[in-house]
Formats: structure tokens, C-alpha cells, sequence
């Protein structure tokens, strides 16, 4: 089992004060916000921290329509198409193995059409994209996200009847903590019912703070996954209290919380997994 963190929950922070204190504190990796970084930098950076790269987070946000995948209006859908391909050489020139991604904006709560189109427009999106991903070796990891966040995909049964209509192995599905405590009735079976489509996981607590910090109760978390057999890759994605998720804005106290959340997850993933 490795352990990462999301860059994105330090807002603009500099990227490479992120990937320092991430490795200082012991994380195996880092999944990057996919912006139009210096990659080749930050990649040796990497190297020299110890510090993996193994995933980016795709950067986008509604009302960003540009970053909108299901769009049913095809030539703004293709704009859309065209600004992820960017994301995709993005993590190619990484190094990254994978890119988590919402077939819709994350933020847009709001059907525009009646649902069934925007699904379609959202599986059309994702076959497009799927080739020009495996082109590079890079997995699309759908991300089922709350009804606060999307209108389109929030549970991860959801998300495997969408991965298997766009029937691609280089489309893949994961589950959010988080999430997952809003939408899901289940804490523990999601984990089985995805089977070998899931193949990334995020992790914060009911409020979104650190583990332990809400109440999710991590040990039956931890031994779902365990039963699954699960080896791959366990990212912290937690936000300070009262924090604007859509803003990258970050007071230092709010930095604080994160550091903090930061050193004590992962203590708590090693607890869990490694003990």
C-alpha cells in the first residue's frame, strides 16, 4: 500500500514547498493538480525528494463550461474534449500512471438537459479521450462526487455502469470518503462492489478535516479494503475548516490545518495498513 496526498488541498501554495513538506512528512507520493507546471522541473525535483508522481488531479471547475464534459451541445463538448487531452500530456510528461477526472465540471450540481443527455454526452467525452490516454499510458480515474459537486455521477455504483458503457481498460473508477459518507448507504461495501475497476482511492473524514477528525470509523474503512485485496495508492485529500473547496485561496491558518492533517493522516494510514 502507498500513500499520497493531493497538492490541491495547499491552494496556491508554491508547488514545490508542497512537494517538500509532503515528503518531509513521509509520503510515498504526490498527485498533482494538473496546471501548466514545468514538469520536467518538478519531476527531478521529485526525484531528489523521493517523492512519486504517480497521479494528477484534473484541473477543472464549474462554471468553467470549457472543462465541462457533458455538455450536450457537441462543439462546446469538443472544447472540452480538447482541454483534457492537454490535462493528459500533462500527466504523460509527468511520468504520471493516472489522472482523476469528473465526467462533469466538479461544482455543476445542476442538470442543464434531462439527464440521459448529458450521460450520453459525458460516455461520448470519455471514449474520445480514453485512446489518447492509453496512447500515453495514462488511466482516466472517474470520480464519484456528492450531489453538492455533481449532477451526474455519486455514488460508485453509478460510476461502474458509466466506466462499463465506455467499455475501455484504460478507464477506471475510485471512491472518496467523503463522498462516500453523503451519497453511499454503505461505508464498506462500495469497496467490493466495484472489484477490479476500482483502482484509486481519496480519503477525508465526514467533515472533510483530517482522519480522525470527523466520525467515520477508519478501522471497518481499512478492513473493507483489506478484503478487497486493494494494493494500490491511498491519497489524503482533506480541506481546513470553514474552507471555500472551489477557491485556491488559503489564509495561513488554513495551511496550518492541512500541515497538521497532513503529518496525523498519515500516521493514521500507517496505523491502519502498516502496523
Amino acid at each position: 500500500m502507498r500513500f499520497s496526498i493531493c497538492s490541491w488541498i495547499f491552494g496556491d501554495q508554491a508547488i514545490e514547498q508542497t512537494m517538500r513538506e509532503a515528503a518531509s512528512v513521509g509520503y510515498d507520493e504526490i498527485e498533482i493538480h494538473a496546471k501548466d507546471y514545468d514538469w520536467e522541473e518538478l519531476t527531478q525535483l521529485a526525484e531528489t525528494l523521493g517523492l512519486r508522481i504517480r497521479g494528477l488531479c484534473a484541473d477543472a471547475g464549474w462554471p468553467r463550461k470549457e472543462t465541462d464534459l457533458s455538455q450536450i451541445d457537441p462543439s462546446k463538448r469538443k472544447t472540452a474534449v480538447n482541454y483534457f487531452k492537454e490535462q493528459i500530456s500533462r500527466a504523460y510528461r509527468a511520468g504520471a500512471e493516472y489522472m482523476v477526472l469528473s465526467p462533469c465540471a466538479p461544482g455543476k450540481s445542476e442538470l442543464e438537459g434531462n439527464g440521459k443527455e448529458e450521460w450520453k454526452a459525458a460516455v461520448l467525452s470519455l471514449q474520445e479521450l480514453a485512446p489518447y490516454a492509453e496512447e500515453r499510458n495514462v488511466a482516466l480515474v472517474i470520480e464519484p462526487l456528492n450531489r453538492y459537486e455533481s449532477c451526474i455521477i455519486n455514488t460508485g455504483g453509478q460510476a461502474l455502469v458509466l466506466v462499463e458503457e465506455i467499455g475501455h481498460p484504460f478507464v477506471t473508477t475510485m471512491l472518496d470518503t467523503f463522498h462516500m459518507n453523503i451519497e453511499e448507504s454503505s461505508m464498506e461495501a462500495p469497496f467490493h462492489h466495484l472489484g477490479p475497476a476500482l483502482s484509486h482511492i481519496h480519503v477525508a473524514d465526514t467533515n472533510r478535516q483530517g482522519l480522525g477528525y470527523g466520525r467515520l470509523s477508519w478501522e471497518a474503512i481499512a478492513e473493507a479494503i483489506k478484503k478487497t485485496g486493494y494494493e494500490g495508492t491511498i491519497t489524503v485529500e482533506c480541506l481546513a475548516p470553514a474552507l471555500n473547496v472551489f477557491s485556491p485561496e488559503r489564509e495561513k491558518s488554513s495551511i496550518d490545518y492541512i500541515n497538521e492533517y497532513a503529518e496525523e493522516s498519515l500516521a493514521k494510514l500507517h496505523y491502519l495498513f502498516r502496523s
